[in-house]
C-alpha cells in the first residue's frame, strides 16, 4: 500500500506544471474517419514533442474527448475540458456544426482554439475577431477557389459545360451553395440541378434520377464519408453518365479506394503520401513506423502540424500565457507536408493558415489516390469518362 501511494504522489509530482492540450475530434458518428486520422496525428506528433523534451520543460499532455460529430455532444464535451479538466488549449474541431455550437462556450471561458478543420464560413462568422482562434484548414471559398479553377481547366480542355450539384443539408454542404452557384454560372457553366440531400440517409435515388435527367458532365456532390460509397452504389445502379464524379468529403471512407465502384471518382485534398515535399516524406517515414500503415488522410498531417506549431510556439513564449502564445504562434514560418505554413488574415479572422494554393486534385485509378491536378503535380492523366 506504501509502495502505491508513493508511486501516486511520485506521479503527481512528475505531472505538476505540465501544460495540457484539450482535443475535440469526432471519434465517432459521420466525420469519424476525419477524426481518427486526426487522432493518429496528434499521437505522433506527442511522441516527437517529448522526445525533444518536452513543452515548458515538461511531457506535454494530450485530453482526447469524442464530439460524436454531433453538437449536442460536442458542447458538454468542450465544457469538460476547459472546466473541469482545466487544460490550457484547446486542439481539433473537424466539423463545422459543431465548431459552430462551442463558439459561444470558447468566447465565454476566453479559451485559446488552434483549430483543424471546420471550413463552412459560418464557423467563420462565429469567430470573427476573436484573438484567440488560430484556423489551419483552408475556408470554404478557398476550397472553392481551387475546384472553380479545375473545373475551369476541364471546361477548356474538355468541353465540360454543364453541372449538377448535390448537397449536404448541414452547414458543410449548404452554407454559401447560393454563391456557389452563382460563381459557376459567373465562369460560363450551365448549373441545370442544385439539390439537398440529408447527410447520412443512404437514400440517393431521387437525386440521382434527378441528375440523370439533366445530363451534366460534371456531377459534384459535397458530403461526408458516410455518403460516398451510397452515392456511388446509386450513381452506379442507374448508369449516370457524366464526364467526372467529383466529391469533396473531408475524409473517404476506410478501404473505398479497393472498391470497384470508386473507379474514376476525382476529389480535393491538401495532401497525398505521394506528396514530394521533404516535410511529407518525413511525416509519412515516421507514420509507418508508429502505424506501421500509411494513411491518406490529410487530417493525419494537419493534425501533426498542428500540435507541432502550438508545442513550438509555446516553448517560445516561455509560458502559457495566451496572449503571447498567440504572437508567437502568429510567427510560425515552417515547412510542413502541405508546403509552407505561415498565419496571415482571412475575411473574417486574425489567424489564417493554409489557403486555396495548398489544394490538390486527385482521382482513384488502380487502387489509389492519384494527383491529376495541378498539372505539375499530375503523376498520371485523368480520366474523363464522356
Amino acid at each position: 500500500m506504501k509502495k502505491m501511494l508513493l508511486t501516486g504522489v511520485l506521479l503527481a509530482l512528475s505531472g505538476a506544471g505540465a501544460v495540457k492540450v484539450g482535443v475535440l475530434l469526432p471519434l465517432s458518428g459521420a466525420s469519424s474517419v476525419s477524426g481518427q486520422a486526426a487522432k493518429n496525428g496528434y499521437l505522433l506528433a506527442l511522441d516527437e514533442i517529448n522526445k525533444a523534451g518536452g513543452v515548458l520543460g515538461q511531457p506535454l499532455e494530450l485530453d482526447f474527448a469524442d464530439d460524436g460529430s454531433a453538437p449536442a455532444k460536442a458542447v458538454p464535451e468542450f465544457v469538460r475540458l476547459v472546466t473541469v479538466d482545466k487544460v490550457d488549449f484547446m486542439a481539433g474541431g473537424v466539423s463545422s456544426a459543431t465548431s459552430i455550437a462551442i463558439s459561444g462556450p470558447a468566447k465565454q471561458y476566453g479559451t485559446f482554439m488552434a483549430w483543424i478543420g471546420a471550413a463552412a464560413t459560418p464557423v467563420e462568422d462565429a469567430f470573427a475577431g476573436y484573438p484567440y482562434f488560430f484556423h489551419y484548414h483552408p475556408w470554404s471559398y478557398y476550397n472553392f477557389e481551387a475546384i472553380l479553377d479545375y473545373f475551369k481547366y476541364l471546361k477548356r480542355s474538355k468541353g465540360a459545360k454543364n453541372i449538377a450539384i448535390a448537397y449536404e443539408d448541414g452547414p458543410f454542404g449548404s452554407a454559401g451553395i447560393d454563391q456557389t452557384v452563382a460563381l459557376f454560372k459567373k465562369a460560363g457553366f450551365n448549373v441545370v440541378m442544385a439539390e439537398k440531400f440529408k447527410t447520412g440517409s443512404g437514400n440517393f435515388g431521387p437525386l440521382v434520377s434527378k441528375a440523370k435527367a439533366a445530363r451534366p458532365d460534371i456531377f459534384y456532390w459535397v458530403g461526408y464519408d458516410t455518403d460516398a460509397l451510397p452515392l456511388a452504389t446509386e450513381i452506379k445502379q442507374q448508369n449516370l453518365q457524366v464526364g467526372l464524379i467529383y466529391g469533396t468529403p473531408p475524409s473517404w471512407p476506410v478501404g473505398f479506394e479497393k472498391n470497384p465502384l470508386s473507379d474514376n471518382i476525382a476529389g480535393l485534398s491538401l495532401w497525398l503520401p505521394s506528396s514530394p515535399q521533404a516535410e511529407s516524406r518525413k511525416f509519412v517515414a515516421a507514420y509507418k513506423q508508429k502505424f506501421g500503415n500509411v494513411t491518406e488522410e490529410y487530417f493525419a498531417p494537419l493534425a501533426y502540424v498542428n500540435l507541432k506549431t502550438l508545442a513550438a510556439a509555446i516553448n517560445r513564449a516561455g509560458s502559457t500565457d495566451k496572449d503571447k502564445v498567440a504572437a508567437e504562434l502568429a510567427k510560425t514560418n515552417v515547412p510542413t507536408p502541405f508546403g509552407p505554413l505561415t498565419f496571415s488574415k482571412s475575411l473574417k479572422t486574425q489567424y489564417q493558415g493554409f489557403k486555396a494554393g495548398n489544394w490538390l486534385h486527385f482521382q482513384f485509378l488502380n487502387d489509389t489516390r492519384v494527383p491529376v491536378y495541378p498539372i505539375k503535380f499530375a503523376q498520371k492523366p485523368m480520366v474523363w469518362s464522356k
